[in-house]
């Protein structure tokens, strides 16, 4: 049988608190400018709760790519404890799920771990996807990585 499945994990240090990085990293209208041609909007629901509905919609020339997701739970960070929010994703081509767990590395500091697994609805997709390999893994943890840097320029002010 077919994985349908793309697994990758993504993670970045902060120079900020772990509490601020999490608001920062949840508050999802402010990664539009962290993510190319995506404007992330609320759709519903209390901001930062559960029940909290956004998507992701990415738009290439005619081709418009609307990521649903829910907030299933959320965690702050607290003392010894770190913040967790799980999302899932709810849209017609992407569902599966993403974890984001945001950990104190000392005063003033912390670590962000952004993990994704994309279940691929279409079965083209996950073939195109299967076929691919370790391929849509590596682009994946680049990307994100790249959007946990662009979070942390605009959470230290350098954006």
């Amino acid at each position: 049988m077919l994985d349908r499945t793309v697994v990758f994990t993504a993670a970045a240090d902060y120079r900020a608190d772990a509490g601020s990085v999490f608001d920062v990293l949840t508050d999802w209208p402010r990664q539009t400018p962290w993510v190319p041609a995506t404007v992330v909007e609320r759709r519903g629901g209390a901001p930062g709760a559960p029940g909290e509905r956004f998507a992701g919609v990415s738009r290439l020339g005619p081709l418009v790519l609307d990521d649903a997701m829910v907030v299933v739970s959320t965690t702050r960070p607290a003392p010894g404890r770190p913040g967790r929010v799980r999302v899932r994703k709810v849209g017609t081509l992407l569902g599966g799920t993403v974890d984001i767990v945001v950990r104190e590395r000392g005063p003033g500091r912390a670590r962000v771990e952004w993990t994704e697994r994309v279940l691929l609805r279409p079965p083209a997709l996950a073939l195109a996807a299967a076929l691919a390999g370790p391929l849509p893994a590596l682009l994946g943890r680049v990307a994100f990585g790249a959007v946990l840097r662009a979070a942390r320029a605009d959470l230290e002010g350098r954006r």
